[in-house]
Formats: structure tokens, C-alpha cells, sequence
């Protein structure tokens, strides 16, 4: 206790606070080094360690891989900030401890945010700040949406960056004495879109107002803009260029206000719409509240049931909706927190009020779990809780915000389940050893793409998705990957596999799938230039033994392992349909907002799909001479090389239309001859002028000018920070 008085109190609340929420996100299995897995966040290992093994050392920030989706442009419309910031943890700590450092300070970082969003200055901590972060990222009523730990485990965990580094934003640029806030809340905004688009957009809405307002002078606005596109152009020049070939997953919008007012923010919104209606007067003379959470309340709602249909899914703004329910409560509690202590009869009853309510939850929370399992969760809580009732007893103030931290903290119920299961890794799952054993076989294989039956059952690995972790541990590629919108192939591998598996997951909407058809998804097993298919289930795996297109190669545990004999470079045989490119603008506004007033290529192949061996639609700029289908049965290719930067063959029939079976993307480039075009299913399709073929990935022009523009941005930045420094 003598030690405890030493501290100053603001320092000692700040660290006690913080201790607390680090326990609750267990680093004792963080520093296992062992691959996180659960949900989405089982996949992301695989992109963020592509990035790290292949871009970063080359200070490259996006590129091409061939992990999934018959390749895909990565970290062009996915978001990088996750994946640099691993890149740099992994400098000093193994690649899993890293990735699971990199969630863990989300989190962290996040309840930062609303700390500091509540601060009165600069230097004062808020602890009621701190308990509204907490009681955020506490939240379990969804999983998916994105800002709580719920939403992170499963994979959220670059929503959840964007939604903390946007509210440091505006907690910058609305409420600090920091001189140099112009900068740092522009250099916030960036860190925002570079970790999702969303919450930027939502909160650069606020972040405008306040920036207007402020009354700083033209030099620093000028400064703050240069800063924020010295970040992120480099990146958006990338993303908005490319819009097209994203896939849109046609999410079902939600129309009821129970799916947006969930259950564990109703009390909060019941108790400050009372709140308000008794001291509305007070409230807005004291100015309580911001336009900051009342313009994100509004923004959310107008959103969620008026939002037309296109890539923003309504069910992303439940987690502001949230956001702004939570601060808007704790804020008028803060302010009402003096009046209402006033009206005690003896500070010593609040204290043993709040001190006795803080055991009864320590008691239940003791009870509910299993102490063997998760001993070093629950010990240490219970001693922070003894501590923080010893320490805190003094006030009545601060022991009443203690147990309502607590009163979040301890009512949690599968959060803890899931934080041990993710961080304890897939090595650390009861049958791991069947997916090592099927990786040890498959490296005895020669290198090739793989589809696989999807089964939920696969759970029991660590994630439904564990096979998308073949190129992490193997030198094969998986069709399936995680970052569905990133590829144009993403819809076409999902109608192959829902024909060749007994419980097919078919997540793109809108589309007609082939539930059940398994001739048919033999043949765009072919059509997609697959190399083996990995059974799960017993009748799939009798449907593929009686097939006279699959070789059965091994079994290994539940998993059986069929070859299939198919191209990766195949002449165009078929008759052409040519499909006249649309305008720039108005395929990247159809991108954005769904339009389908013209039609558009995906349309077009998408029909053309069960049809590929008699048609193929191929994208054609309208000065461009008429295609001809080639008039022999097949090329010799040899010599065949895919890499993330080139692609090579050699083949005996030169100026003639070949189809190379990896997803289109404008990047690439033949060296000598014409093409690439985007040729249906998704795939590109060159006419070469030798019979030596090699396209390789560049970097555009476009792609290019951006990084002068950061340059020159950059630069500017730095003279116009010096002219300032001189007039100071």
C-alpha cells in the first residue's frame, strides 16, 4: 500500500486500467508461439505473412500473389496498415507472436481512443473515458461488424484500427491544447483509411466540420492536407483505379431496429434517453455533449435504414450506432456524476454499496468458469479487483467507477472462450496432427492449385477456414482464400466447390449455385485450372473415387486427395463473344453503387459460365480489331513459371488467342504481343507475337505519379513546417 501511495494518481489509475484490459486479452497465450487461428482471423495469416516474406523488405506496398483465387491482387483493395505494422513486430518477435501483438494493441489502442476522446485536457486520464472504451469493445451482441474484441477475433481487427485512429482523429482536432494537432490528428485520419475505408468515410464526414471550424491558420490546414495525402494517395490511387475488378458479395441489407439497437446497448440508450429528457436544459447549457457523437448517432441511423444498396453493407454502421450510444451515455454521466454524489447521505455507503457489488460480481464470475482452463485468466482478475477495492476505496468517485468497469468486465461470457481459442493457436488444437500430416503429404506433391471441400466441421482445427492455410505450410495454392471482394474469380471458385461439396458454404449472394451437381463441378475443376481436389466427407469422397476424372492419390486422416488433369495455358477454341469496355467512370461508379443500368463484363461471363466449352466473352476496347478464335485443337506448352511478377511459356502457336488461367487484373503486361484481356470466366487472354510468352506485373502510371505526389506532399510539408517554426 505504501508503494500504491507513491504514485501519483493520475499515473497509477492510467496503469492499474490498462493492466486490467491487457489481462483480459491474455498474453500469456500471446507470447505462445504458436498461429493464431478462429474465424477469419485463421486466414488473415496467410496474406499479412505474404506481405512480410515478399513486399515489405522491397518497401512495396501492394502486389500480386497466387495464394488464392487463382491469384489475386493483394493489399489493393484489402488494407495495409495491419500488415506493416505485423511486419515491424516481427523485426523482434517470431511471426505469431507478432501477428497476435499486432490484435492485441487494436484493442488496446481502441479503448486508448475513447480515453482520450473524454479527456478535459491534455494531461488529465479519464477514468469514465476508460470504463466507455472497455464497455465497447466488451460488447458480444455481434461478431462481425467490426470495433469490439468480438468483431476482432474473428478477424475485424483492421475495422477495428480504423474505427480507434478515427476517433484519435477527431479527439485531436476537437479537444487538445497540442500545438501541432493539425498534423496529428491529419496523420490519424490517414492511419484510418489505410486501416479500412469505412470508418474513415463515416468519420471524415465529422473530421470536415471540424477541421472548417478550427481556427487555425491556412499554413497548417495547408500542412494537415499535405500530411494526410502523403499517406494514404499511394494506396487510394490503387484502390479507386481498380474498383472494377473488386466482386460484390451482394449482403443482405437489415431492415428491423432490432438488428440495430442490440440488447447490451439498450439499457445504455433507455438510461441516457431518461437522462436527457430530466436535464436536457443542463446537458446542452454545459455543454455535455459534442456534435462529434450526436453526428455519428445521426449518420449511423440515416444509414442503416437509407443507405442505397451497394458496397456498404448496413450492417457495418451498427458499430458506430453503438459507438455513439456509449459515449453519449458516459458523457452525461461524467457531467451528472458531481450531482449525483451530492445527494448521499455518507460517502462511506457509496463506497461499501460499490465494494460489495464489485465481490458479488467476482463471485459469480468464479463461479461461472472453469478455474483449470482458465486459471490464468480468472486469478489475476480477482487480483486487480482486491487491488483496485484497496487502492480506490478512498473515494467514493472512483470506487463506484471501478465496479461499474467490473460490472462490464465480469459479465462477459464467451469472450473468454474465444480469446483462448484463437491464441492458443492451431498447433495447440486436439487434431492438429491431421492437418500436419495432410500438409507433410502434400509437399510430397508437385506444386500446384488446390480446391477443397468446405465443411463447418473443420471448426475443430481452429477454423472452418483452416485449408486456406495451405500456401502458409505448403508450396501449393488454395483456390479459397478469405478476401472474397479482392478477386474476380472469387464468384466462380464458390459456384465450382458448391457442386463438389455435401455442405457447401456459398457466400456471394445472388448467385445460382449448383448444390449437388458433382459432374458439373468436375468440369470447372478443369475449366479453373485446378490441380487437386481434397475431400472431407464420406460421400463426397465416394463421389470422387467413382470418378473417371479424378485420380485418387493418398488418404490422409479424414482428408482424400485427388489429381486432376487440367491447363493453365489453353488456346481459345471457342466462338468470341466481344464485350465492348465501359467508360472508366462509369464502371467505377457501378463498383461503388451496384448499378446495373448498363451491362457490365462480370454479367456477361457469369452467364457465359455454363458455357465455356462452345463461348467465351471476352472485354475489348472499342478501337480494337475483331479477335479470332484459334483454329487448332491444342498448343504445346512448356517452360510453363507463375510467379507474383512474371508469368512465362513457351508455346508452338504463336499469334494465336491463348487463355492463361489466372484471374485478371490490369498490372499485367505482356512483353511481346497483345493483351492482356479479360477473356470469362475471369481469366486473361493474350495473343503472343513469339513463341516465347512472358507477361510480367508492373506498376502503373498511374501507380507511379501517385508516389511523386507523396513525394512532392511530403516535401512541401516539410518546408511549409520550417517556414512556420521560423514565424514562431
Amino acid at each position: 500500500m505504501k508503494f500504491l501511495n507513491n504514485l501519483t494518481m493520475p499515473s497509477f489509475k492510467m496503469t492499474y486500467l490498462y493492466i486490467l484490459a491487457i489481462l483480459i486479452l491474455r498474453l500469456d497465450l500471446v507470447f505462445l508461439n504458436t498461429m493464431p487461428t478462429g474465424g477469419d482471423m485463421g486466414a488473415h495469416v496467410v496474406p499479412i505473412k505474404y506481405f512480410i516474406d515478399n513486399f515489405a523488405l522491397n518497401f512495396q506496398l501492394n502486389g500480386w500473389s497466387n495464394d488464392w483465387f487463382a491469384g489475386y491482387p493483394l493489399y489493393f483493395f484489402y488494407f495495409p496498415f495491419p500488415a506493416v505494422l505485423t511486419f515491424f513486430l516481427n523485426l523482434i518477435f517470431p511471426y505469431p507472436i507478432a501477428f497476435k501483438l499486432m490484435v492485441v494493441v487494436s484493442i488496446i489502442i481502441t479503448i486508448y481512443s475513447f480515453e482520450r476522446i473524454f479527456r478535459k485536457n491534455q494531461a488529465n486520464f479519464s477514468f469514465l473515458g476508460f470504463v466507455a472504451g472497455i464497455t465497447y469493445v466488451l460488447t458480444e451482441s455481434f461478431t462481425i461488424y467490426g470495433g469490439n474484441l468480438a468483431s476482432t477475433l474473428a478477424g475485424q481487427f483492421s475495422f477495428t484500427y480504423s474505427v480507434a485512429f478515427a476517433n484519435l482523429a477527431i479527439a485531436f482536432i476537437s479537444n487538445t491544447e497540442n500545438k501541432n494537432k493539425h498534423v496529428l490528428s491529419a496523420v490519424f485520419l490517414g492511419l484510418s483509411l489505410l486501416s479500412h475505408l469505412i470508418p474513415f468515410i463515416i468519420y471524415g464526414v465529422i473530421y470536415i466540420y471540424f477541421w472548417i471550424r478550427e481556427k487555425n491558420t491556412s499554413i497548417e490546414k495547408i500542412s494537415s492536407a499535405l500530411i494526410f495525402i502523403f499517406l494514404t494517395v499511394r494506396f487510394t490511387t490503387s484502390l479507386f483505379a481498380n474498383l472494377e475488378y473488386t466482386t460484390n458479395m451482394s449482403y443482405t441489407p437489415y431492415t428491423k431496429i432490432s438488428d440495430l439497437v442490440k440488447s447490451d446497448v439498450t439499457p445504455f440508450l433507455v438510461a441516457f434517453v431518461i437522462i436527457f429528457l430530466i436535464n436536457s436544459k443542463k446537458i446542452y447549457s454545459r455543454k455535455d455533449t459534442s456534435i462529434f457523437e450526436w453526428s455519428l448517432l445521426i449518420i449511423s441511423i440515416l444509414l442503416y435504414f437509407y443507405v442505397p444498396e451497394g458496397a456498404l453493407w448496413n450492417g457495418r454502421v451498427v458499430s458506430f450506432f453503438n459507438l455513439a450510444v456509449i459515449v453519449l451515455f458516459f458523457k452525461v454521466i461524467e457531467s451528472s456524476m458531481e450531482e449525483i454524489f451530492k445527494y448521499e447521505q455518507g460517502k462511506i455507503i457509496i463506497k461499501f454499496l460499490s465494494a460489495i457489488l464489485l465481490s458479488v460480481y467476482l463471485f459469480n464470475f468464479f463461479q461461472k468458469w472453469n478455474i483449470a482452463s482458465y486459471k490464468s485468466f480468472i486469478y489475476p482478475l480477482i487480483l486487480m479487483a482486491l487491488i483496485g477495492i484497496v487502492y480506490f476505496f478512498s473515494s467514493s468517485t472512483d470506487i463506484f467507477k471501478l465496479s461499474f468497469a467490473f460490472s462490464i468486465i465480469l459479465t462477459i461470457t464467451f469472450l473468454p472462450y474465444w480469446v483462448s481459442w484463437n491464441f492458443n493457436g492451431y498447433e495447440n488444437k486436439d487434431q492438429w496432427s491431421d492437418i500436419d500430416s495432410l500438409y507433410s503429404n502434400l509437399n510430397e506433391l508437385p506444386p500446384g492449385r488446390i480446391i477443397w471441400e468446405p465443411n463447418a466441421d473443420l471448426n475443430k482445427y481452429g477454423t472452418p477456414m483452416v485449408l486456406m492455410t495451405i500456401p502458409l505450410y505448403t508450396h501449393h495454392s488454395s483456390m479459397e482464400g478469405l478476401y472474397f471482394d479482392s478477386s474476380i474469380t472469387t464468384p466462380f471458385h464458390f459456384i465450382a466447390v458448391s457442386g463438389l461439396a455435401e455442405r457447401p458454404s456459398n457466400p456471394v449472394g445472388g448467385l445460382r449455385y449448383i448444390n449437388n451437381q458433382f459432374e458439373q463441378g468436375q468440369q470447372y475443376l478443369e475449366d479453373l485450372g485446378v490441380d487437386y481436389f481434397i475431400t472431407y466427407t464420406d460421400t463426397i469422397t465416394e463421389k470422387s473415387q467413382a470418378s473417371d476424372k479424378l485420380n485418387f492419390l493418398f488418404s490422409s486422416g479424414p482428408f482424400s486427395v485427388f489429381s486432376i488433369e487440367s491447363e493453365k495455358i489453353e488456346l481459345v477454341t471457342q466462338n468470341i463473344i466481344e464485350f465492348e469496355k465501359v467508360p472508366f467512370l462509369e464502371r467505377t461508379m457501378s463498383s461503388l453503387f451496384r448499378n446495373t443500368d448498363y451491362s457490365n463484363f462480370f454479367t456477361s461471363a457469369y452467364e457465359n459460365f455454363s458455357n465455356l466449352d462452345s463461348e467465351r466473352v471476352i472485354e475489348l476496347p472499342n478501337t480494337h480489331y475483331k479477335l479470332k478464335k484459334s483454329l487448332a485443337d491444342k498448343a504445346e506448352i512448356t517452360n510453363l513459371k507463375i510467379t507474383s511478377n512474371t508469368i512465362s511459356f513457351t508455346t508452338d502457336r504463336p499469334n494465336e488467342l491463348h487463355q492463361i488461367k489466372v484471374s485478371y487484373f490490369p498490372n499485367w503486361k505482356i512483353v511481346n504481343g497483345e493483351g492482356p484481356y479479360r477473356i470469362s470466366p475471369s481469366f486473361m487472354a493474350v495473343v503472343p507475337n513469339s513463341e516465347n510468352v512472358e507477361l510480367t506485373f508492373i506498376k502503373t502510371q498511374k501507380e507511379s505519379n501517385s508516389f511523386y505526389i507523396a513525394l512532392f506532399s511530403l516535401l512541401l510539408f516539410v518546408g511549409l513546417s520550417q517556414k512556420r517554426k521560423t514565424g514562431e
